[in-house]
């Protein structure tokens, strides 16, 4: 076995683990026990049992990431709820599948190690490259609201998952398909407030508000 596979197969395995324990419970000897080797293997390929944590949650964040991700661009506007709801669906399927691993990252639990920060944030930034793309592929502008609007949806949907799979919140009754159109809707609200209007199928093209940059200081 190549050394990359080696380590996947460790990180594949922590994963397994953690559908049944949280991060900290996840024991390195089982772990190489599974694999059919010695505990001090998987230390030739993490520097210490944290370094394993912070790669378990960094391939899961990078998982979620990718099925986060519309898995086509939309060919006009019309076809953007479709899609939107087509991949909530799917997003919302693999955090019910998977919760015991995932609420932590969505709840911000398991951010103590600033690498996992980075993982995180660097799923949610690839999201927005995505939806941004494909709103220039349709033909609107990027404008720094837009851009800010998707990262405070992305907010909204996480937190909408940490509520709804707390099993003792007010919302906890809610169906799957209640929780993907609340998702699609607060999505359509978000969208209409910079200028974009999915609700009737006719957008309107966002002002392109230009690089970002600070006010220049008032003159005397």
């Amino acid at each position: 076995m190549s050394p990359e596979a080696r380590r996947q197969q460790f990180i594949e395995l922590g994963l397994a683990r953690l559908e049944h324990v949280a991060l900290e419970q996840v024991s390195i000897e089982e772990i190489a026990a599974e694999a059919g080797v010695s505990a001090g293997l998987l230390f030739h390929y993490f520097d210490s049992k944290l370094d394993f944590q912070v790669a378990l949650m960094e391939e899961q964040a990078r998982i979620v990431g990718d099925i986060a991700t519309p898995s086509r661009a939309p060919g006009d506007l019309s076809e953007v709820m479709p899609i939107l709801t087509e991949t909530l669906a799917a997003y919302v399927d693999h955090i019910v599948e998977h919760r015991q691993s995932l609420l932590p990252i969505l709840a911000g639990v398991s951010w103590s190690d600033p690498r996992i920060r980075d993982a995180v944030k660097d799923v949610r930034e690839q999201i927005v490259a995505h939806f941004l793309q494909y709103a220039e592929n349709i033909g609107l502008t990027r404008s720094r609201e837009f851009v800010l609007a998707i990262h405070g949806w992305i907010a909204v949907v996480e937190e909408t998952m940490v509520h709804w799979l707390d099993e003792e919140s007010e919302f906890a009754s809610m169906t799957r398909d209640e929780i993907v159109a609340h998702l699609a809707t607060v999505f359509i609200a978000i969208a209409s407030a910079v200028g974009l209007d999915l609700a009737s199928g006719a957008g309107d093209r966002i002002i392109d508000m230009g690089p970002i940059v600070d006010d220049e200081p008032a003159t005397t």
